[in-house]
């Protein structure tokens, strides 16, 4: 009978000491995963969210707008590196103010589709802040979904973009 009630004791002792080591497995794993990066766009003067979405793996979103005076497209591709937001790429069709006319040192030029496309930019942004616009509506992108910023911010308002890690 001793042995008996000694076997279930040390089975009971087994399971017990199974249940936590897994449980401790378990959020220990949940420990080292890494943190989701998050998109937010916020009023660059008052802070107020119009905006929060979880970034893709390789922490890249771009912005496409229309130019403001060649009135043609462009996309300008961003990615959070070290905690800091660098432009890698732009995208665009024609020359204008404000775009690259030409390319700087390890900085390369392609043609794709009657776009001029720079890659290899690695310029580093202390701040990313766009103007919502009333005629043109600037557009945010993260993989395969777009967001209108006229739909998420009142028109004439200076947007910060920031990653944030959760």
């Amino acid at each position: 009978m001793k042995t008996q009630i000694r076997k279930q004791y040390a089975a009971a002792t087994c399971f017990v000491v199974a249940v936590i080591l897994a449980m401790t497995i378990l959020s220990c794993g949940q420990m080292f995963t890494d943190p989701v990066q998050y998109l937010t766009m916020a009023n660059a003067d008052t802070n107020e969210i119009y905006f929060q979405e979880p970034l893709e793996a390789d922490g890249v979103f771009s912005v496409s707008y229309t130019h403001s005076v060649n009135k043609t497209n462009v996309e300008e591709y961003y990615r959070l590196e070290n905690g800091t937001l660098y432009l890698f790429k732009a995208r665009y069709r024609s020359f204008g103010a404000g775009v690259a006319t030409e390319i700087a040192p390890g900085q390369t030029l392609r043609y794709e589709d009657g776009y001029m496309i720079i890659e290899n930019i690695h310029y580093a942004l202390p701040s990313l802040v766009y103007k919502v616009g009333t005629v043109s509506d600037p557009l945010i992108h993260i993989g395969q979904q777009t967001w209108h910023m006229k739909e998420l911010a009142p028109s004439l308002t200076s947007v910060r973009f920031t990653v944030q890690a959760k």
